[in-house]
């Protein structure tokens, strides 16, 4: 749903397309917790669930996203950056693209996130994407 929004709005074949994945920091803070278990959905094996599992993880997911991301660029013949952010850092990283971007689509799922303060702050129109549209 993001990325047909995203094409609807690119009018000019040379717009720029930056898209971020920014990681839930409490994901990371829940991984260094002692007593957090990770359990197989299979197997019903259980382990611990540490900062290295959650960083492993993330990074499968980023790179899965990144690759379909780059594969629908491919199909709409569009230049893709693609970059993931912690949420902690991610406040500076957008107050810097919103100085430049004309338009930042993000998910809605964001204004329940802390870094939502940062975007609404941001100079650029802002589109906000229910997920499960």
């Amino acid at each position: 749903m993001l990325w047909r929004i995203a094409k609807e709005h690119l009018a000019d074949p040379k717009d720029q397309l930056i898209t971020y994945m920014v990681h839930d920091d409490r994901w990371r803070r829940a991984a260094s917790l002692p007593f957090t278990r990770e359990v197989s959905r299979i197997s019903g094996h259980h382990s611990d669930f540490t900062q290295w599992r959650a960083a492993r993880i993330d990074n499968e997911i980023a790179e899965r996203l990144a690759c379909q991301l780059q594969a629908l660029a491919r199909e709409a013949e569009r230049q893709l950056v693609f970059q993931v952010l912690l949420e902690h850092e991610a406040g500076d990283v957008l107050h810097q693209l919103g100085a430049t971007a004309d338009l930042l689509i993000v998910s809605a799922e964001l204004k329940q996130r802390p870094v939502y303060a940062e975007l609404a702050q941001l100079r650029c129109e802002k589109l906000f994407i229910d997920s499960d549209e």
